[in-house]
């Protein structure tokens, strides 16, 4: 068989991973202007911060009014790690910064049929739910927070993964 026939018989791209590449560079692009934005602005200020303890202030409220008091706990997890990425705020977007860029790299990668793309887009989803953990102890970050980041996360992987045979030829 001449290279010209194995370059005609290269099987055309699946177009769930076109619509894969098209959702992810949408996501991973608007995060990416926004995380290089907060990298490049001022740190929130002691107004934005304020607005913010009220917001979880009133949240705990609404929970006690609805007799779910039980899950204040969480709403103080989401309090505490808001007020560790306002300390950190610069630091903490521009690791995030890193990580959605290596996203948006493994996407590029895998629409050109490299494989390393898909070991970036993995590197990327498994980053972006350990982030908070770079700032927070474990006991401070609520299970929810990282059982949906997984959860998230896993599900494109997979998808990704599902176009892998058309990636590895």
């Amino acid at each position: 068989m001449t290279d010209l026939q194995q370059i005609n018989e290269t099987p055309k791209r699946p177009v769930f991973l076109l619509v894969l590449v098209i959702l992810s560079s949408i996501n991973i692009g608007v995060s990416t202007i926004g995380s290089l934005t907060a990298v490049l602005g001022a740190k929130p200020d002691a107004e934005m911060v304020k607005k913010a303890l009220l917001d979880y202030a009133e949240m705990r409220e609404q929970l006690e009014k609805a007799g779910a008091a039980d899950y204040t706990y969480i709403v103080d997890q989401m309090q505490t790690v808001t007020t560790h990425m306002f300390a950190h705020f610069h630091t903490y977007n521009a690791i995030q910064l890193v990580f959605l860029l290596l996203g948006l790299t493994g996407v590029i990668f895998m629409y050109q049929r490299k494989r390393l793309g898909f070991h970036f887009y993995i590197v990327y989803s498994i980053g972006l739910v350990l982030l908070p953990y770079f700032f927070n102890s474990m006991n401070q970050i609520p299970t929810i927070l990282t059982v949906v980041g997984v959860l998230y996360g896993a599900v494109w992987v997979f998808m990704y993964g599902r176009n892998l045979h058309w990636i590895n030829q």
